[in-house]
């Protein structure tokens, strides 16, 4: 059975439709969700989706382009989202979740671990990261940790462990000079001491 014809299936007849159930669930593109759905793992939803109030995604989520969720959306773990995504006040995202560009968060939404902005994201008051973002400006680049455990300076970014390791040969191939290299071996201390604190 398609969606669609699932979608055309009155319930009771009330105009409420039955929804697929279960895990590894496939919705097309501009679907509508009610208010406090819940669907199971491994969701893909298209593009163009609306999602009501108080709805509950699990883990590994995949949502497409132009999406809109309501207010009190749960989404579980590895869930992925595309651009352009609108989210709802006081919102939950799990852990690793991958948000795409434009997303705009509204108030009181608390992110996980290991959370991925992609750009021109909008943060509505009371976001929560669970990382502080911390910029240091040095004398060639400004470096910033753009997300748990990331560090960019410049327009490379690598992990923490990458920069420590690495710090030497990139700022030789970059034309740096010897104090340069300190400079910049000092400030990646820096942020990967002060970088990674929770926001209390």
């Amino acid at each position: 059975m398609s969606v669609e014809e699932i979608y055309a299936i009155p319930m009771n007849g009330d105009g409420w439709r039955v929804l697929p159930k279960g895990d590894r669930v496939k919705l097309g593109d501009r679907v509508k969700l009610g208010d406090r759905v819940k669907l199971g793992n491994w969701v893909k939803l298209g593009d163009g989706v609306t999602l009501g109030d108080g709805v509950k995604l699990g883990d590994r989520v995949t949502l497409g382009n132009w999406v809109t969720l309501g207010d009190w959306v749960k989404l579980g773990n590895w869930v992925t989202l595309g651009d352009w995504v609108k989210l709802g006040d006081r919102v939950t995202l799990g852990d690793r979740v991958t948000l795409g560009d434009g997303v705009t968060l509204g108030d009181g939404v608390k992110l996980g671990d290991g959370v991925t902005l992609g750009n021109w994201v909008k943060l509505g008051d009371g976001v929560k990261l669970e990382f502080s973002p911390l910029a240091v400006q040095g004398s060639r680049h400004l470096a910033v940790n753009t997300g748990p455990g990331l560090l960019q300076i410049g327009c490379m970014t690598k992990t923490f462990v990458a920069w420590l390791s690495e710090y030497c040969e990139v700022g030789d191939s970059q034309g740096y000079t010897s104090a340069q290299i300190e400079e910049y071996r000092k400030i990646i201390d820096f942020i990967v001491a002060n970088g990674i604190q929770p926001i209390t």
